[in-house]
């Protein structure tokens, strides 16, 4: 059930270039119950409004929350959370979304995160890691980044592709500059490398609504996927502010 929270930054350091690792401590209530791949808001003191952000950390951790957050000089939400320090409050409301994790189903799936888009996938594959689900689903993941020093966790990543042979991580770069994987727009890396009859699968996807819904165009006319199967909840952080 959604409610407000008080929290404590415990952890904010850089994961990438120019994207923050935030965890958050829960004060009160103490602990949470969510869905992998749901989201909550921040309140921001100043204005009043609320910023959204996807829950980057596993719903098994309950006694906090984590969250990935890209800098935008330009955006309320972010440079608020850019300038809060260890031991700084934060409030919350949460959980919210219905794009989370189809938990035990046993359809292959994909999942696109574009830019900070990540925090939602990273939440639902962390939960499978941990509760054993990737030894039978295969899950197919694409990371969208402008350049290659915003990818993160890659070491982790590419740690469950030899772990699970279930697993396949594919680390898209708008810039091929120092890159020498898979480039140009992921929607286009996506259209190559997945088959074209995707009818008994699900799809996961965060991002900017352009690619959103340009992955869904792709994925239902073109792949076959049922439309029932897509799953996102279509916002961007600051424009959840208004």
């Amino acid at each position: 059930m959604k409610g407000t929270y008080l929290g404590q930054v415990r952890y904010s350091a850089p994961i990438s270039e120019g994207i923050i690792l935030l965890k958050i401590s829960l004060l009160e209530p103490k602990v949470v119950d969510f869905k992998a791949g749901q989201y909550l808001a921040v309140l921001l003191p100043e204005s009043g409004k609320q910023a959204y952000y996807s829950i980057a950390s596993s719903p098994n951790k309950k006694n906090e929350v984590e969250l990935l957050v890209k800098e935008d000089k330009l955006g309320a939400g972010s440079s608020y959370l850019f300038s809060l320090s260890v031991g700084d409050s934060i409030e919350l409301m949460m959980p919210m979304g219905e794009a989370f994790i189809r938990d035990k189903s046993q359809r292959d799936a994909v999942f696109v995160g574009g830019a900070s888009g990540a925090s939602y996938a990273r939440s639902m594959i962390h939960y499978l890691d941990e509760s054993g689900q990737l030894e039978h689903r295969r899950v197919h993941y694409f990371l969208g980044v402008r350049e290659a020093a915003e990818l993160m966790e890659l070491e982790y990543m590419y740690q469950l592709t030899e772990k699970h042979a279930t697993f396949h991580f594919y680390p898209v770069v708008s810039d091929p500059k120092c890159w020498n994987g898979y480039t140009g727009p992921i929607t286009g890396v996506v259209d190559t490398v997945l088959p074209n009859d995707l009818s008994e699968w699900e799809a996961y996807a965060a991002g900017s609504p352009e690619m959103v819904k340009a992955l869904a165009t792709l994925l239902i006319s073109k792949k076959g996927l049922t439309a029932e199967r897509f799953f996102s909840d279509l916002y961007t952080p600051e424009d959840s502010e208004s």
